[in-house]
């Protein structure tokens, strides 16, 4: 790559409409600042000089590789264990207590399997608290393979935990060896069964689910390309069960048969069926 490739936000136009028209994947203007910083390390991978080459690249009839690169860097989650906070209050005051033993539950974008680990943390401090044990059966997925064994490991370096509550830090991890690194416990992590999965292919093998939390993995993508998304998540859904969304994601009117619920602990969708 030449020392004086350009990496302003001129350059940046064409990928945007790149991904827009190539991939089906629209960028949010508050968002694009943060796709820049995760795309401009591709360029020196692919020796290319400017965001305008990598849209070309896409665009190529040889580019599949790299479009299968480009769509982990746009989709990949922001390393927390925050959950949202709308998420969060949903699933402690509603959805938990509404999910029948054994229910399956799929969480969408994991990443390194942050929000994973989360969530099943959330739903074993809402088990201690309640003095239930519903034995919920957790799926996470990623579209990053390489991610997918990372979530697998449950180990991450000190500094990859430091918004992880103090509380949740002492009752779901412990060392890891003589490392400064530390490991989510095993009961944790035998709860979640990770998988590489690419949300525009066809994902119906993964089976019907009681509940799926998608808080961001769609943010990304146009509204024909979603709209199948949640046609398929749609499909996935038993009777009555739930989908979670947030950041005001809303989901369209037409979107299979997800109705929209207004409930005192938040909004969320249902299915009809």
């Amino acid at each position: 790559m030449s020392p004086n490739a350009s990496h302003n936000f001129d350059d940046f136009e064409p990928l945007l409409v790149t991904l827009q028209n190539t991939l089906g994947v629209v960028v949010p203007d508050e968002q694009r600042n943060a796709l820049v910083e995760r795309i401009i390390p591709l360029l020196s991978i692919y020796e290319l000089d400017s965001l305008t080459e990598l849209a070309k690249n896409i665009e190529g009839s040889q580019s599949d590789s790299i479009r299968s690169v480009v769509l982990d860097v746009v989709s990949q989650t922001q390393l927390s264990w925050a959950l949202n906070s709308e998420v969060k209050h949903l699933l402690n005051d509603y959805v938990f207590s509404q999910l029948p033993d054994n229910a399956r539950v799929w969480i969408i974008g994991c990443g390194k399997g942050q929000s994973a680990y989360a969530v099943v943390m959330e739903a074993a401090e809402y088990e201690y608290k309640n003095d239930v044990q519903k034995k919920l059966q957790f799926v996470a997925t990623d579209v990053s393979a390489a991610d997918i064994k990372y979530a697998e490991s449950g180990i991450y370096e000190q500094q990859q935990i430091l918004d992880l509550s103090e509380d949740y830090k002492r009752l779901f991890t412990s060392p890891s060896g003589a490392t400064a690194e530390v490991q989510v416990k095993e009961k944790i992590r035998q709860s979640i069964r990770f998988i590489e999965c690419d949300l525009m292919a066809d994902f119906q093998s993964l089976g019907q689910m009681d509940l799926i939390i998608c808080p961001e993995a769609l943010a990304y993508f146009s509204n024909e390309v979603k709209a199948g998304i949640l046609q398929q998540c749609s499909d996935l859904l038993k009777s009555g069960g739930i989908f979670l969304t947030g950041y005001n994601q809303i989901i369209m009117p037409s979107t299979g048969t997800l109705e929209r619920v207004e409930h005192s602990a938040g909004i969320f969708y249902r299915q009809k069926n």
